[in-house]
């Protein structure tokens, strides 16, 4: 008689614990930015920080150890019978400049959760995962004087964010063929204040505040494919004459270019959107509520979410002593909506590369032997745009990937990794747009690899 098994070790509820619990039910803020002001909020990077030091969205490079969440078909890369448990974070330290002020914001919070595994070995795996799509944290205060009205302080708020749950499912069709799809449940609501107060005059002027309130929960889909060519190299053909046969040629180190492409349709989201506009007397919290001037409530609206097209190649040697990547990435903004409104958005593309040298692949000891060490770059001509001129990014990438192995149930390690990214970059500029912002971002993730679900016989 035959007895299967499933072995699920006491780390995965550790793990939940740790990560997956607070990461639902987080309270943090990954944006103190005012061009989060726009759309849903500022987009965050990709997930994962191993790709972020290749300079960000990364399409045709797959890695049986780390998950590339931006291109649904690379899941088919797992280790055999491994499963993948991944959780990230990630801070950033900003430097805002505009012609007449400047300040400095700190963030941080959570970027990932996620969970693959195969469900049939070598040809089909998936994935579970949970992470911040937008996020809108700032807050911002100005004051003009007057003659007739004194003193006025202005005042600007937003806070919330987008995030999104959903699965990832991915099918080698051939051996050099991978396809995929993700669908997600998009979840969140964004709020923003404008308030202007005259405290010189508090008791003959009133004060004024308008709230605005977004909110969307709805499903949205992306389909990826890659495609792998291997140009193999072989020794010379050795005989052995005595033994009167003729040895088989051994292959040397090959490349292997592969191609990969993503494709996110413009789909409408479901949604809500409240606009509430008041008068008072008073300053800050102590203020008397007077009148309301306006209130629109949409119930039931739709967000339009913006079509998507990305594109890249990878180049790298089988041994995977070393990698080159490529990709492009193209948004049509044009086509957003956020309840039949147009917002201040153009069409946009991104283009990024980066570089990976794992100095040993074979070193058995000697952790900074066998790291990956990464560098990259990315460049972007922006979605926003403030009086026809666009606010563009640009930044420089450098991280590592730090390997370590793990027992697993049948006592063959499997291959884990801490990964760590920073960004130097800037979006906008002081001539040609409101806001200068300079950054350094450092993003870390954890990429856990180990055979949770193992079928065991007994006899």
């Amino acid at each position: 008689m035959k007895f299967a098994c499933i072995n699920l070790p006491d780390r995965l509820l550790c793990f939940i614990i740790l990560v997956l619990f607070p990461a639902i039910v987080w309270s943090q803020n990954l944006s103190q930015s005012p061009y989060g002001r726009y759309t849903l909020g500022e987009q965050l990077p990709g997930p994962s920080a191993a790709f972020q030091a290749l300079g960000g969205t990364v399409l045709a490079y797959t890695d049986s150890s780390v998950l590339n969440l931006d291109q649904p078909a690379s899941l088919t890369s797992l280790g055999r019978g491994v499963s993948v448990f991944e959780g990230g974070m990630a801070g950033m330290i900003k430097d805002y400049k505009s012609t007449s002020v400047s300040a400095r914001g700190i963030n941080a919070g959570y970027s990932l959760v996620a969970l693959a595994f195969p469900v049939i070995k070598k040809y089909w795996s998936t994935a579970l995962h949970l992470r911040p799509l937008t996020n809108m944290g700032y807050s911002l205060a100005d004051s003009a004087q007057f003659d007739a009205e004194g003193k006025t302080y202005y005042t600007y708020k937003g806070n919330g964010g987008i995030s999104s749950v959903g699965t990832t499912q991915s099918f080698q069709l051939h051996r050099n063929i991978a396809v995929g799809a993700e669908l997600r449940y998009l979840f969140g609501k964004t709020n923003t204040f404008a308030e202007t107060t005259f405290p010189d005059q508090l008791s003959q002027i009133r004060g004024s505040r308008i709230s605005t309130t977004n909110q969307v929960k709805g499903f949205d889909a992306k389909v990826g494919l890659t495609v792998q060519h291997c140009f193999r190299k072989r020794k010379a053909v050795v005989s052995d004459t005595t033994l009167r046969r003729q040895k088989k040629p051994a292959s040397l180190d090959s490349l292997h270019l592969k191609f990969g492409f993503t494709y996110k349709p413009s789909l409408s989201v479901s949604g809500s959107s409240s606009l509430l506009a008041e008068s008072f007397f008073g300053l800050g919290n102590l203020n008397t509520l007077v009148d309301t001037a306006y209130y629109r409530n949409i119930s039931s609206g739709t967000v339009v979410m913006p079509a998507q097209f990305g594109g890249g190649f990878s180049l790298a040697n089988s041994s995977g002593k070393w990698m080159l990547h490529v990709s492009g990435l193209y948004t049509d903004w044009a086509g957003f909506r956020i309840f039949e409104a147009i917002d201040s958005v153009r069409s946009s593309y991104t283009a990024s590369a980066g570089f990976q040298w794992i100095p040993s692949v074979t070193a058995k000891r000697g952790t900074f032997k066998k790291a990956a060490y990464r560098f990259g770059g990315y460049y972007s001509d922006g979605f926003l745009q403030f009086n026809g001129k666009p606010v563009q990014e640009f930044g420089f990438t450098l991280g590592a990937g730090i390997p370590f192995d793990i027992p697993t149930y049948y006592r063959k390690p499997a291959r884990s990794s801490v990964n760590i990214a920073l960004t130097f970059g800037q979006r906008g500029n002081v001539v040609d747009n409101p806001l200068q912002e300079r950054f350094v971002r450092l993003a870390i993730s954890f990429s856990l690899n180990d055979r949770w679900f193992v079928r065991t016989r007994f006899d």
